[in-house]
């Protein structure tokens, strides 16, 4: 059985972009030949597929409550997993606060049914904002855990909370970094160098650097008009920076046997 490589895409804060980036990641990481579910994992407010301009995001409730399977509960985006750019996606009602109050063992079942989704090679998980309970379950349960910060000096006080929490659940484990809505890569770069600085100070170890993304206008547009970044803008920054990003992730990810599922999933 072909076990899924999960990412978890996560954020110290709110306001990173991490959604938009999540989205059209699923998008790049299809181009690449993976067979992508894109998972809304923010139980508290899910917004994937206002981003994707659907009116329908799924069900992941019932996935959460054991009533159905994943392959029950998905959305075809772009023609489904399978078709090149296409991939699924699984959410619950967008603004519904569905699942705002689900518990560990909520989550836990989730990253059971997720990983029984044979017929994925990806699942990424978009995390809600911040470093709560189960936010941090699914980073530390994943494969593979993607932390988007800005340059904001707020932003990088917060990628480190979420660094040392993720490493105290897995002690051999950090975060890869992406640097969003950067003016450019020297930025993008010294940010990432200052939370690599903090981690090594405190940590003894440091995460990984992904790339940076540069602020674009075109991105905005795209979140703007709910539409799919890198079909309406597939030469704009933003975009040849997601998909640099994404063949990164592919070159280390599915092909790669998985492990057991983590101890923070017992």
């Amino acid at each position: 059985m072909n076990t899924p490589y999960i990412t978890a895409i996560g954020s110290g804060k709110g306001g990173t972009g991490k959604t938009l980036i999540a989205v059209s990641l699923a998008h790049a990481l299809a181009h690449e030949d993976e067979r992508v579910l894109l998972c809304d994992a923010d139980l508290g407010l899910s917004n994937a597929a206002v981003h994707l301009g659907l009116d329908d995001g799924g069900n992941l409730p019932c996935v959460m409550r054991g009533e159905c399977t994943v392959a029950d509960a998905i959305v075809p985006v772009l023609g489904g997993a399978g078709k090149r750019g296409g991939f699924d996606l699984l959410s619950a009602p967008a603004g519904s606060g569905a699942l705002a109050n689900s518990s560990k063992e909520d989550a836990r079942r989730l990253l059971i049914a997720l990983s029984a989704a044979d017929r994925y090679d990806r699942i990424l998980l978009d995390l809600g904002a911040g470093v709560d309970d189960t936010t941090m379950l699914f980073a530390a349960a994943a494969d593979e855990t993607v932390l988007v910060m800005t340059p904001d000096p707020a932003a990088l006080t917060d990628a480190y909370a979420f660094a040392k929490l993720m490493h105290r659940a897995d002690n051999s484990r950090l975060p890869l970094v992406v640097v969003n809505i950067a003016t450019n890569e020297i930025e993008a770069q010294k940010s990432f160098d200052a939370l690599a600085a903090t981690a090594r100070a405190f940590l003894k170890c440091e995460p990984s650097y992904l790339g940076g993304i540069p602020r674009d206008a075109k991105a905005n547009d795209a979140v703007r008009r709910q539409c799919h970044l890198l079909t309406l803008y597939p030469q704009a920054p933003a975009s040849r920076a997601i998909e640099a990003v994404a063949r990164a992730l592919h070159s280390r990810g599915p092909q790669k046997p998985q492990p057991m599922l983590r101890a923070s999933m017992r």
